[in-house]
């Protein structure tokens, strides 16, 4: 009886290894995965029941097992590598290196071993690059909806531990939109060469800030709604005042300093005021009362 109840433990901490040892090599949805396990097998023995329970087993052992647009990847390792911080600043002078002076194909095979070694860290440093940038962006979507702080360590060596909100995109560029300091914060992407998830929560907030403004004159007539706004109110000179919901208030106060005097911020009164100040500053730099 004992050998038999052995034997069936054993055996499902093999099928936990196989399924950890293919989740290493990428990301893989559910599908993907019961197809890779049981394609060396017998018989089919591997379905979407048991290999949800062989991760959960893999996330109970303090393994980071995101599952972000259906597919499941290893973030890091809890018993991984133990990068210390001038383990990773000289990784990154390596890799540098490596891209300034060597064919692309070799630059290749330095991400993939990069890649790799971030996967058996328990630093849970994703590096930013072109190589893993879309990765990037899901790890950090990822945080927004687990309520997990993160913590960025730009190429200057500074690091930030934010609050995650969203990823915004303005023109040709992405932001990372945190709260830093219990204020908004635009984080550019191509400032920053490293990801870290932290298992610090955070609260997230209770709802998002609507903003009024009265758009004027000819601004008024041809001002194309976004899809986060709304007019309130029409004037007989042709003036409206709009909602705007939940736009980054930089890239919101970066918009309307462009309407000059035909956009005035009505509401909120911290908004109003912060954006006067702005304008007056600004006017004052360059001598105008």
């Amino acid at each position: 009886m004992k050998s038999k109840v052995s034997s069936k433990i054993n055996l499902s901490s093999m099928q936990v290894i196989k399924t950890l040892q293919v989740l290493m090599q990428g990301n893989f949805t559910m599908n993907e995965l019961v197809d890779r396990l049981n394609i060396n097998e017998k018989d089919v023995i591997f379905n979407n029941s048991v290999v949800s329970k062989y991760i959960n087993t893999c996330r109970y052992c303090g393994i980071e097992i995101p599952k972000i647009q259906n597919k499941y990847f290893v973030a890091s390792m809890p018993f991984g590598l133990d990068l210390t911080s001038n383990d990773i600043d000289l990784l990154e002078k390596l890799q540098n290196v490596v891209k300034q002076n060597m064919l692309k194909k070799y630059c290749k095979i330095f991400d993939d071993f990069i890649n790799k070694v971030n996967k058996y860290s328990n630093k849970k440093i994703i590096r930013v690059d072109k190589n893993n940038y879309k990765m990037t962006l899901e790890i950090f979507e990822n945080a927004v909806c687990e309520h997990r702080k993160v913590k960025f360590l730009y190429k200057n060596g500074a690091e930030y531990i934010c609050s995650p909100i969203k990823i915004v995109e303005n023109g040709n560029k992405v932001f990372f939109n945190v709260s830093y300091k219990n204020k908004d914060k635009l984080i550019n992407s191509e400032r920053v060469s490293g990801l870290s998830v932290l298992s610090e929560k955070f609260f997230p907030r209770i709802s998002n800030v609507t903003v009024t403004y009265k758009m004027k004159n000819v601004l008024a007539k041809r001002y194309a709604l976004r899809e986060n706004e709304k007019i309130l109110q029409r004037f007989e000179n042709g003036d409206i005042v709009i909602s705007n919901n939940g736009e980054v208030k930089e890239i919101l106060f970066s918009r309307l300093f462009r309407y000059d005097d035909l956009c005035e911020i009505l509401t909120p009164k911290q908004y109003r005021e912060e954006f006067k100040n702005i304008l007056d500053n600004t006017l004052s730099n360059y001598g105008v009362d």
